[in-house]
């Protein structure tokens, strides 16, 4: 495999780390207390049928084995810190975004959630990078475009952060979220 594709996949996997913690820390509250289960095990699979996520596992520690039955779900919650499938992360519950106090919230947890699927759009031609299927095709992945996401999703969980410490930002900031999700009409203008 390519140095450059290894030497990202490490940044992504830092990255994606941090989000699941933004993520963990907007949704704990609300699953420390539901007794409904939102992940599946059929879901956990992809890490192991996609070359970059199952590199991405390989290379961090895992709380867990991986299990035919439960998938990467452990007593405690997944025991992936990074490599999970990008619906892992696009999954929004109902009634978490539900009980977001007004349209920004519901944005910016929309925009945290797309974070991690971004990278990965279009790395081959139309295929997500998840989608690659052939190891050796991962090296003609577009590494230029790959950082480029990248980069673009580390500026949005900038801004993120900066919300939650500093309020809902400026037209440039929202301008840099929506590469990642278009800003609904009822925050436009």
């Amino acid at each position: 495999m390519q140095a450059e594709l290894l030497e990202i996949a490490k940044e992504y996997a830092v990255f994606e780390t941090a989000v699941r913690q933004q993520i963990t820390d907007r949704c704990a509250p609300h699953c420390s207390v539901c007794e409904l289960v939102c992940c599946r095990p059929e879901y956990c699979r992809e890490n192991i049928d996609s070359p970059f996520l199952n590199l991405l596992s390989c290379k961090i520690r895992r709380k867990a084995a991986y299990d035919d039955e439960h998938g990467w779900l452990a007593p405690t919650g997944c025991a992936l810190t990074a490599g999970r499938p990008p619906v892992c992360y696009q999954f929004n519950c109902k009634k978490i975004i539900d009980g977001l106090p007004d349209d920004r919230q519901r944005y910016i947890s929309q925009v945290l959630s797309n974070l991690v699927p971004h990278i990965g759009k279009r790395a081959l031609g139309p295929l997500h990078l998840v989608e690659i299927m052939d190891a050796d095709k991962l090296k003609q992945v577009k590494i230029a475009r790959f950082g480029k996401r990248l980069a673009e999703a580390r500026q949005a969980l900038r801004i993120i952060q900066s919300i939650n410490e500093n309020g809902f930002p400026a037209a440039q900031s929202l301008a840099d979220l929506s590469k990642i999700v278009p800003i609904p009409r009822s925050l436009a203008g």
